[in-house]
């Protein structure tokens, strides 16, 4: 019985040192290299289409449930993966109007997507787009579940973009996760891309996945402030601003008893967003929800779901259309939001 505790101690042990030593700790602020630079310039006369989605790293399509949210599966069957993938590709591929896109969850070589490099996979899929890539999500080896670990994961946010954009940053939220859970937690961030417009202004475009599993919305909390305080900063500069993303918080304004669905609708608790950046406008689809609980593969009429992907946008911004695409969770536990917009000219 001593040898068996012995043995789980130095297990542990060697787990931390082996996170302390591999630890992801990256720069509050950090520019980030764009693969491909397209020729055209933004026009700010023009009207823009934007697509955000949480693609879910090509591992969350309608059969799986993960363990993190209460279910049982740490990663999909590979046959069910590449099957999840191609459906993803043929979105993207379909929607070839589409200006930018703003992807969430983006794996380049985790265990849970079989290491597929989802970066190069989007940069051969999307031709004469540019592409930045902001690290959330970079630990050697995840060791829960412990019959089952999640191992290597290397996940991030990705902004495509039909534009020449002047820079690509990664702006890092303050974390407070204590020790030793941070060693293998998320870095989460924001992705901001800088496109220069004739008049000296700039539009700024903002990729945002906050917290999940936040317990009295700490983190989020935080994570709202700091957008808050970056984006009226910007404002104030004369720039424009979009920002779209998984907010993993319902938007203001959201009724659950207006989504257009069979299945439950369930509330994300937290405090109201409007009260972070009054007299800036939330856009989202009432309509229809864009995640669904992963505690279970999805079933129509009996998963819940809910609305916590949207876009936020400054005053100069004007919003022309808004409207999720309707897929059944086919693909992701989310689905995408598609947005089109114009800039308000200054005087």
């Amino acid at each position: 019985m001593v040898g068996i505790v012995g043995l789980i101690v130095l297990i542990g042990g060697g787990l931390l040192l082996f996170g302390m030593v591999t630890e992801f700790r990256p720069d509050p602020v950090v520019p980030v290299t764009i693969t491909g630079m397209p020729s055209r310039k933004l026009d700010p006369e023009g009207v823009f289409s934007l697509v955000t989605w949480n693609i879910g790293y090509g591992g969350l399509g309608k059969e799986m449930d993960f363990f993190y949210d209460g279910g049982k599966q740490v990663r999909p069957e590979q046959d069910c993966f590449n099957r999840t993938v191609d459906t993803i590709g043929n979105f993207l591929r379909r929607k070839d109007s589409v200006d930018f896109f703003l992807l969430q969850e983006v794996d380049r070589g985790s265990r849970r997507s079989w290491f597929l490099d989802e970066m190069k996979w989007l940069t051969t899929l999307l031709p004469g787009f540019c592409i930045a890539y902001a690290s959330n999500y970079d630990c050697r080896f995840v060791p829960v579940p412990v019959t089952n670990p999640m191992g290597r994961v290397i996940s991030g946010v990705v902004t495509c973009s039909r534009f020449r954009p002047e820079e690509a940053v990664r702006h890092g939220f303050d974390r407070h996760v204590p020790w030793p859970g941070r060693l293998f937690d998320m870095k989460r961030c924001f992705l901001v891309l800088r496109y220069p417009l004739p008049d000296g202004h700039q539009l700024v475009l903002v990729n945002i996945h906050n917290s999940a599993f936040d317990t009295g919305g700490v983190l989020r909390t935080r994570e709202m402030e700091m957008i808050t305080q970056f984006l009226v900063t910007e404002y104030q500069s004369g720039n424009y601003l979009v920002a779209g993303g998984d907010w993993n918080a319902n938007p203001p304004g959201f009724k659950p008893e207006e989504v257009v669905t069979e299945n439950p609708v369930k509330r994300e608790l937290f405090q109201d967003l409007a009260s972070f950046v009054p007299g800036w406008e939330f856009v989202f689809d009432p309509a229809k929800p864009t995640n669904r609980n992963l505690d279970q593969a999805y079933q129509p009429g009996i998963t819940p779901v809910t609305i916590i992907d949207f876009f936020l946008v400054s005053p100069n911004v004007w919003i022309l259309d808004v409207h999720t695409v309707q897929t059944n969770f086919e693909a992701s536990d989310h689905q995408p939001v598609m947005m089109q917009f114009s800039l308000i000219p200054y005087p």
